[in-house]
């Protein structure tokens, strides 16, 4: 259901999240994942003591520091409907045939894609590319 407040292009965003089939929800997941740069950590005697590791860490910094950046923008500018946004998108792809696949890093990936669209005007070029690169990739739009 489209939100009054929201801009015409991020609503045309949330409702192509919504749309996304599982083998694109597959894409973006995986894509997603391999610019996180993920790394899970080496077993170790001392982790299993103290119960484990507690899963992956991120280690792309610039994907880190982007998100950061436009979520801080978007915060400090008044920015809900855009961080509302976001949200939103990435519940649109709980909806949709993405419940198939594994569909996390499809999820990050389109609020990540969404909130860059929002703030466009408060990040930089590099930071943009970096936020709607899975989208743009799986997807061509952006």
């Amino acid at each position: 259901m489209p939100d009054e407040t929201t801009s015409p292009e991020l609503q045309a965003m949330i409702d192509r999240a919504g749309r996304i089939t599982a083998d694109e929800a597959e894409s973006l997941d995986t894509t997603w994942k391999a610019d996180e740069g993920i790394v899970l950590p080496e077993p170790s005697a001392s982790l299993a003591i103290q119960g484990g590791a507690d899963g992956r860490m991120v280690t792309n910094a610039d994907l880190v520091a982007a998100w950061q950046h436009a979520l801080d923008a978007a915060g400090a500018a008044g920015r809900v409907e855009e961080i509302e946004a976001a949200q939103q998108a990435g519940r649109a792809v709980r909806h949709s045939e993405a419940h198939l696949r594994d569909r996390a890093g499809a999820e990050e990936a389109v609020r990540s894609a969404v909130l860059a669209a929002g703030v466009r005007d408060l990040v930089t070029d590099d930071e943009y590319a970096t936020l709607t690169l899975a989208w743009r990739k799986v997807l061509g739009e952006g």
